[in-house]
């Protein structure tokens, strides 16, 4: 995957999705003249511009954020840390609405605000305002480096890449727990 791939749109993983993110994404796209890809969750919009799935497998994921020109995504922590361990230019729109037990939303506006304040990352509070804070991100450098302070989540990675590769079991796994 080239690093000019376009965009990469991802909404997270709370079950309704996020309709006015890949409406907005998938208009700003059209109008940039620019492809791209998004995984879509639960969302009930399906992009007519830029290709989509509900989920991908996590290592594809991590794949379409390392060769994205641009992520567009939610205030959620995972894709933000990955779009920044990849070092992809950033645009951020957070969930919003009051936060219920059907709609845990509104806490990803006050972190993409004090996240935004450390690090450079596009900040886009509304769907109307998405294209143009794409557009800046494409004029902006192709790679950002995000000093993150902490090795340990790359860390932790490669330590269960390498179990995995060596097929080594989770520790515990199919023994009973005296917890239990």
């Amino acid at each position: 995957m080239s690093e000019t791939a376009g965009l990469l749109v991802a909404v997270g993983t709370f079950v309704n999705g996020f309709d006015e993110l890949v409406e907005a994404a998938d208009r700003a796209a059209a109008d940039l003249g620019i492809g791209g890809f998004a995984q879509i969750g639960g969302s009930r919009v399906r992009p007519r511009h830029l290709d989509w799935a509900r989920f991908l497998p996590p290592a594809e994921l991590r794949a379409r954020i390392a060769g994205a020109r641009v992520v567009v995504c939610h205030g959620g922590v995972g894709i933000l840390g990955d779009a920044m361990r990849a070092g992809r230019p950033i645009v951020a729109m957070p969930r919003r609405g009051p936060t219920t037990f059907d709609n845990p939303s509104d806490d990803q506006l006050p972190f993409l605000r004090r996240l935004t304040e450390r690090y450079p990352i596009g900040f886009c509070e509304r769907a109307e305002d998405l294209c143009a804070a794409i557009a800046r991100a494409l004029t902006g450098p192709t790679t950002v480096v995000y000093p993150l302070g902490s090795d340990v989540p790359e860390i932790v990675a490669r330590f269960l890449a390498a179990d995995q590769a060596r097929d080594v079991p989770v520790v515990g796994a199919g023994r009973p727990s005296r917890w239990t």
